[in-house]
């Protein structure tokens, strides 16, 4: 087998691909990439049997063939030799053994046995979705943040995805907090239901872009396809039931707030900062009818700041976890966001005039 290939295009492929590398001890084939080249087309292919990503580009294929190679020291030699312009060369010069050459470079790594590779599950690809790219891409980024992070509830590990009718629905929670996020379908599905978990969904966020492209997203026999440019991600989906969240979010609250999100963001970044090295991050709001002061307090002084809103209802006084307040403000595309403080002042933040996002956050504790 031989091979040319432009060095950046083939750095580009191993960096995405390597994502789905193994990081734990495994079976060798598991820490190997996955390279055929074919009809002047190389493809490289890395999974660890719970994430694949594969990705293919042009190539000069001179020779075809298909090789494992070590991920890590591959790519490691590939992305230091890689220079605008120039070319790679890929050749084995016996059964196991890969000559990678360019102009200055030369290196011998060693493969393996392309034949001990795991097979790739096979999708019909008559279950799926059609999105746009970029709000595939918005309405991970809009939930993932919210993902449980122990094991203690594995689905909770998960973002539980629903596309019904012409709206796909994304919820993820940790039992603190809940995030719930809808986009518009390009076709119209009777009802199609998966957690995926949230290494995958991060991996695939990072391969999207911000096109208008349609894309589909196939799910069946509790695996997830999504086919991008160039590039496919495959995962195996969280197996089991998702949490009941229909009645998590309160419907009657006893106070409404509309706030400017930007002045909202930075106030809340600017008071937070002095409770940054305790453990809850704890800031207090304190909201009259026309205005929102909000402070933070730990061993090294007191940080406060006021703000103008407009309050209808009670006035309130709650103390949040600052991080959970500030990733949602990270990704609301919002000029007004709404707050509602429901009975213990549980928070519930939407967007003015919009059922795009919502999230639902509890109190750290009641204050008096």
């Amino acid at each position: 087998m031989k091979i040319i290939v432009n060095s950046l295009d083939l750095n580009d492929a191993v960096t995405k691909v390597s994502k789905a590398l193994s990081v734990k001890d495994v079976a060798p084939v598991l820490e190997c990439i996955k390279i055929t080249a074919d009809n002047d087309k190389l493809t490289l292919y890395a999974t660890d049997k719970d994430l694949a990503i594969e990705r293919t580009i042009d190539a000069n294929v001179i020779v075809g063939g298909a090789f494992l190679v070590p991920g890590r020291i591959f790519g490691d030699y590939i992305r230091n030799i890689a220079d605008k312009g120039s070319d790679i060369s890929l050749e084995m010069v016996d059964e196991n053994r890969l000559l990678v050459s360019s102009q200055s470079s030369e290196c011998n790594i060693g493969t393996l046995d392309v034949e001990d590779y795991p097979e790739i599950e096979s999708i019909s690809g008559s279950n799926y979705f059609a999105i746009q790219e970029t709000n595939l891409r918005e309405i991970i980024s809009n939930v993932i943040f919210s993902v449980a992070t122990d094991d203690s509830r594995p689905m909770l590990r998960g973002v539980y995805f629903e596309a019904k009718d012409y709206t796909l629905s994304a919820v993820a929670t940790d039992g603190y907090r809940f995030a719930m996020s809808k986009k518009v379908l390009e076709e119209r599905v009777d009802e199609i239901t998966a957690t995926i978990p949230s290494r995958s969904l991060s991996e695939l966020s990072k391969l999207l872009s911000d096109s208008d492209n349609i894309l589909k997203v196939y799910i069946e026999n509790n695996y997830l396809l999504v086919c991008m440019e160039g590039t496919k991600l495959f995962t195996r989906l969280l197996a089991g039931s998702y949490i009941k969240y229909d009645n998590i979010v309160p419907r009657e609250f006893l106070s409404t707030l509309l706030v400017n999100k930007e002045t909202f963001e930075r106030a809340l970044n600017t008071a937070s900062i002095m409770s940054r090295s305790e453990k809850n991050n704890l800031v207090v709001l304190d909201i009259e009818e026309y205005n929102m002061n909000i402070s933070s307090t730990s061993q090294y002084g007191t940080a406060r700041e006021n703000i103008t809103i407009s309050l209808s209802g009670k006035d309130v006084r709650c103390a949040y976890n600052s991080k959970y307040l500030n990733d949602c403000l990270k990704v609301i595309n919002a000029e007004t966001i709404k707050l509602e403080f429901a009975q213990h002042n549980s928070c519930v933040i939407t967007i003015k005039d919009s059922d795009e996002v919502l999230y639902f956050i509890l109190p750290v504790k009641q204050i008096v």
